[in-house]
């Protein structure tokens, strides 16, 4: 299968991650869902072909975990994670 940022996207997806992956010049990083408030999301990797899919959600894992330790356990968007208080 051609790594492809629908591949990638398709796959995680079926992982129940609703998280897209861009390119930028040199690297790739991770937006949407939880990753919008993650503090590392960079993949520094000069092509998609550089990583195979099953690499891909490798480094999404290792992304996810690290800043889970970095945010102190906390995984889930602001937005999701966030209660309001009533009055």
């Amino acid at each position: 299968m051609r790594v492809t940022l629908k591949a990638i996207h398709d796959e995680l997806q079926r992982l129940g991650h609703d998280i897209y992956l861009e390119k930028g010049d040199g690297y790739s990083y991770f937006r949407g869902g939880e990753a919008n408030d993650w503090l590392d999301k960079t993949v520094n990797v000069s092509t998609l072909s550089s990583l195979t899919l099953d690499q891909w959600v490798a480094e999404f894992s290792r992304l996810r975990k690290l800043n889970k330790e970095l945010l102190g356990g906390k995984t889930e968007p602001a937005s999701r994670s966030t209660k309001k208080k009533s009055s």
